[in-house]
């Protein structure tokens, strides 16, 4: 899910090549660049077992040194999450069927330690 998540996410947003991370990004990052996380897992689980559904709890910071550039990236990644719905994703072998796509929050901060601009995207990608 992740690596196909990921691939789609560059594709649409072409800008993020070579600076999307997982978990952190290094220190001299300068363009505006991408963190995520996933947050929990809900594996699908029927009567016979666990299947290949579930959900998936992610957060996207959105990081920039300038303001208008974290927001410009933000909308942009809200706009490619929101096109998910009802599509297949994929990468190499790893494809995935996105049901549907929750965003749960969008929110805006500054780091004082970075002196960054960060925007938080949270959602919830059901597949």
């Amino acid at each position: 899910m992740e690596t196909a998540l990921r691939a789609e996410l560059i594709r649409s947003v072409p800008e993020l090549e070579n600076s999307v991370y997982p978990t952190n990004a290094p220190e001299e990052s300068t363009k505006p660049y991408l963190v995520y996380a996933r947050i929990s897992t809900d594996l699908g689980k029927t009567m016979e077992g666990y299947n290949e559904g579930g959900s998936y709890d992610y957060m996207f910071s959105c990081i920039a040194k300038r303001y208008r550039d974290m927001k410009s990236l933000t909308d942009k990644v809200t706009d490619f999450l929101k096109s998910l719905p009802k599509h297949y994703i994929a990468e190499e072998e790893e494809t995935a069927f996105v049901e549907d796509i929750v965003i749960n929050n969008i929110s805006f901060t500054w780091e004082p330690e970075l002196k960054v601009n960060r925007g938080i995207i949270d959602f919830t990608i059901y597949v």
